[in-house]
Parts: structure tokens; sequence; C-alpha cells
């Protein structure tokens, strides 16, 4: 049985971590090793990490396997989707771990934050997707959510392109 919960500074070491260990895994076997640490020596350092947790804008929903962390999604509040006017959220990340794909997981994480983000009274949840990543595109068709548009993502020294997918809530 899964339970979802905001993330508190508590478990800002925990979280860390684990954010960088299944960005690695999901995207070290495409990419150099070079750019893939240039990239997570930013991204996940805990300086980083700290300043996420004070900032107003940012939230992280852990998904919980009893006591254990299964799942997370980082989402960005009062970022509206790019030429977009609705208020939206980005959803800047999203990862289940390996031993929990499959159980229906991330379909309700998914759900669960679409629905605390409507009775936060946002519009539209938007986010970047690696078009190298068939698995991820695909569950966000399902989910409901659209192309409108890409948009450069650097990766270390190396210029991607991610999708940009959009969902009216």
């Amino acid at each position: 049985m899964f339970s979802f919960q905001l993330a508190t500074i508590s478990h800002l070491s925990t979280l860390r971590a684990f954010s960088e260990r299944l960005f690695k895994q999901t995207y070290a076997p495409l990419n150099t090793d070079e750019n893939m640490a240039l990239y997570c020596a930013e991204a996940f350092s805990e300086e980083n990490f700290v300043q996420e947790f004070h900032q107003g804008n940012i939230r992280y929903w852990l998904a919980m396997n009893d006591d254990v962390l299964a799942g997370y999604t980082k989402l960005i509040l009062n970022s509206p989707s790019p030429g977009g006017t609705l208020s939206g959220v980005e959803m800047a990340r999203f990862y289940i771990d390996t031993p929990f794909q499959g159980q229906g997981l991330a379909r309700q994480l998914m759900h669960h934050c679409q629905q605390w983000m409507r009775q936060e009274g946002f519009q539209e949840v938007w986010l970047g997707v690696w078009p190298q990543n068939p698995r991820a595109v695909r569950f966000y068709q399902k989910e409901g959510f659209e192309k409108i548009g890409t948009a450069d993502f650097m990766l270390g020294n190396d210029r991607q392109t991610d999708d940009l997918m959009r969902k009216i809530l």
C-alpha cells in the first residue's frame, strides 16, 4: 500500500540521494560521464536542495511504501506553461524507483498530485520530457498530457531538446 506526503527538511538527505540515483539510472546510459557529472554536481548538490526547500513555490511529494521512499515528484507552483496564461504548476521531476515500477504507483502519484493541484486552485500542469525516454512519453500521453512545444535543456555541456507537454486540470 502506497501513501503520499509532502517532503519536509528532514527528508532532504534521503531525497537528494534518491533523486540523483534515479536520474543517473535513467539518463547515464544515453549521455557521457562528463556531462552527467557536470549536471549532477549542480542539480543534486545539498546546497541546491536546501535552497529549494526554503523557496515558497517548490513542493516535493513523496510516494512511500511503508517507510521506504518509492518515488517522488518535484512541483514548481505558480509556473504557467510557456506562453500560457493559466494558473500552472511545472512538474519538474517525476520518478518511481525500479522495484516499484509496474505496480500502478506512477499513476497513483500523478492522480494524487493533480487532485492536490486542483484543490490549490491550479488550472494546468506541464512538464518537459526527453523524447529519448519513450516510456516516460507514453506514460504522460496516457495521463492526458499533450505536446505543446519544445525547449532546450542543458545536460552539462550538451544542449538537448525536451518536448513540453501540458494537461488542463
